[in-house]
């Protein structure tokens, strides 16, 4: 009898976690869950009720901790998700002699540019989707040789987290609130999980609080905020980026996004950002000889992405938020016109 008893201990062990969120970050590629999806046999009657293991995608919650057992902290145990270090080879996973990636680089300076030199400003917005065929390569790409570190969302929190650059809150886009990283980590829906650990017999012996995973894939969209300016003294259009912020939906519990619920995590001045993005190289899926590092993706436009709003909304009539797709098109080609617009002033 003491043995069925230990084996029957020994199977039904589990972890009840404590969600500190009402909702949770999936993947992008995760199956809602039907709400007719067969629910768990209820126990018989007189059956004592026993410790199972906790169905990841939901968010159950115990109602107390016992104060009087022990509360464990475990630092460093994540690996992968965008808060964990990837797990270190422990032999060298590539056959090249060297790598291509300098630890020294730094951005060019820009052109100045002067309002006097202005005849032309235009403020625009627009979202990134990683998802597309041509953005895929790059913003979701973890082909070979680096596993998540060289997507863009996990150069953005090292960025914060190692390279001390400021992240500020979602509340505008003008950078005007700055954050912290644990503050950055809420953000995403991150932050720490309480564990219950049972004895043999099926009794909580303490507790184990780690940091929660949060899939990178749970990350995709992107938003730009840029400046389009016709510079009179060159005659030229440049295209200055002013912030970038990852964007997420609110999904509840059971894996619904929650609708017209995108918003931007939080934003980062992007001329902080460069000297990061120039040092953090991506290797092409279909050259894998050839790398090319994030600031030149975004410096010479290779992405694709859809204007969300403008400073020339107003003018043409356009007053939804976001634009529509033909309303977004005819911006877009207001925009690679500016210099033929200025010279036949």
């Amino acid at each position: 009898m003491k043995l069925n008893i230990f084996l029957a201990a020994c199977v039904t062990t589990g972890l009840l976690f404590v969600s500190e969120a009402g909702f949770s970050q999936r993947s992008a590629y995760d199956t809602p869950i039907s709400s007719s999806a067969k629910k768990p046999a209820t126990p018989k009657s007189g059956t004592p009720a026993k410790p199972t293991q906790p169905d990841p995608d939901k968010s159950p919650v115990v109602d107390s901790i016992q104060a009087d057992l022990p509360i464990e902290v475990v630092e460093g145990a994540q690996t992968g998700g965008l808060f964990g270090g990837a797990a270190k080879s422990l032999r060298k996973d590539n056959i090249l002699e060297d790598d291509m990636s300098d630890s020294t680089a730094t951005p060019l300076p820009y052109t100045a540019l002067y309002a006097s030199d202005a005849l032309y400003r235009v403020r625009v917005w627009r979202t990134i989707d990683a998802r597309t065929q041509k953005n895929a390569r790059y913003f979701f790409n973890k082909a070979i040789d680096s596993g998540e570190k060289t997507r863009l969302i996990n150069i953005m929190l090292k960025a914060i987290k190692e390279n001390g650059v400021q992240a500020f809150s979602n509340i505008d886009d003008r950078f005007t609130t700055p954050i912290t990283y644990d503050e950055v980590v809420a953000s995403f829906g991150g932050g720490k999980d309480t564990a219950a650990k049972y004895d043999m017999e099926g009794n909580i012996i303490g507790y184990q609080v780690r940091n929660r995973m949060v899939s990178g894939d749970s990350v995709y969209k992107f938003r730009i905020k840029e400046e389009w300016v016709f510079n009179k003294r060159d005659g030229k259009t440049y295209i200055r980026i002013l912030g970038i912020a990852p964007l997420s939906s609110y999904t509840t519990s059971d894996g619904y996004t929650v609708a017209n619920s995108e918003h931007a995590l939080f934003w980062i001045y992007y001329p902080d950002l460069r000297k990061t993005l120039v040092r953090s190289n991506i290797v092409n899926p279909l050259d894998m000889g050839g790398r090319i590092t994030w600031e030149e993706v975004f410096e010479n436009r290779l992405f694709d992405s859809k204007v969300i709003k403008s400073s020339l909304d107003a003018e043409n009539g356009f007053n939804e938020n976001p634009l529509t797709n033909a309303h977004a098109t005819e911006i877009q080609q207001q925009l690679n016109s500016l210099s033929r617009r200025m010279w036949s002033k």
